[in-house]
C-alpha cells in the first residue's frame, strides 16, 4: 500500500505534464484507508509504480526505442493492457517514469535536510546524497539522456523543470549561508548555479565513462574543492 499518491497531469496529446510525484495522503483520505474503494485505488497505485520501476530498468538498459511495452509489462507482473490503461503511450509511460526518477531523487536529497537546521550542513548531506542517488540508480542517467535524444523537439528537459521548480527553496539554504557570513561569493544565485552544474556534469562523466568508482566517495573531495578551491591560502 502506497501513502500517498502519484499527482500527474496528462495533456490531449498523450503527454505527461511535470510533476509526476507523490502527495501526502489528506486526513479526509486516510480516515476512509479501510473502505473496499480505497484498497481498489491502493492495489492501482502500487500496480502504477510497479510498471513505474519495471520501465525504469528496461528503458534504461534497453533504450526508448528499442524497449517494448510487452517486456516491461512481464517484468512489472502486469498484462499489456494494463500498462495501457495507466500510460495512454510508450511516450507517456517514459516520460512518467523519468519525472518518478526526479520525484525519487528529490525525495531522497530532501528527507536528510529535514533532520537537521545548520545550513552548512545541510549543504554537505545534499551534496552527498545527490552523489549517492545516482550511485543506486545509476540508469537514471541512460533515462535523461534518452529524453534528450527522443524529445528534445517537444519540451525542456524535466531535469531542469524540476530543477526550476525548486530553485527558489535551494536558494534560500544559500542565501542562509551568506547571512551567516560562510558563502564567499556575493551572490547566492551565482553560487547554486555553478554547484548545481557541477553535480550534474560529474554524474554524467562519471556514467559516460563507465567508471565503476563510487561517486558518494568522491563527494569529500568535491567539497573541499568547492570550499577551498585548488590554491593554496596564499596565492
Amino acid at each position: 500500500m502506497i501513502a500517498g499518491a502519484w499527482a500527474s497531469v496528462y495533456n490531449p496529446d498523450g503527454r505527461v505534464s511535470p510533476f509526476f510525484e507523490r502527495r501526502p495522503l489528506h486526513p479526509s483520505e486516510s480516515q476512509f484507508m479501510d473502505s473496499p474503494q480505497v484498497h481498489r485505488s491502493s492495489k492501482s497505485e502500487q500496480r502504477q509504480e510497479d510498471i513505474l520501476v519495471a520501465a525504469a530498468l528496461v528503458f534504461s538498459a534497453k533504450g526508448y526505442r528499442c524497449s517494448d511495452v510487452d517486456e516491461i509489462a512481464e517484468k512489472a507482473g502486469v498484462g499489456k493492457g494494463t500498462v495501457y490503461r495507466h500510460f495512454v503511450n510508450k511516450e507517456t509511460l517514459f516520460l512518467a517514469t523519468v519525472e518518478k526518477a526526479m520525484a525519487d531523487l528529490s525525495a531522497f536529497v530532501n528527507d536528510s535536510l529535514d533532520k537537521v537546521t545548520c545550513p552548512l550542513t545541510q549543504f554537505r548531506l545534499a551534496m552527498a546524497r545527490y552523489l549517492q542517488y545516482f550511485d543506486r540508480h545509476p540508469g537514471t542517467v541512460e533515462l535523461f539522456i534518452q529524453e534528450r535524444a527522443e524529445f528534445r523537439r517537444h519540451s525542456k528537459p524535466l531535469y531542469f523543470v524540476y530543477q526550476a521548480s525548486h530553485r527558489e527553496k535551494w536558494l534560500e539554504l544559500y542565501r542562509r549561508l551568506a547571512d551567516a557570513g560562510q558563502l564567499r561569493v556575493q551572490e547566492p544565485e551565482q553560487a547554486l548555479d555553478l554547484i548545481g552544474d557541477l553535480l550534474f556534469g560529474a554524474v554524467f562523466s562519471h556514467r559516460l565513462a563507465g567508471s565503476s568508482a563510487s561517486l558518494a566517495a568522491r563527494s569529500e573531495s568535491m567539497m573541499d574543492m568547492i570550499f577551498y578551491g585548488i590554491l593554496t591560502p596564499h596565492q
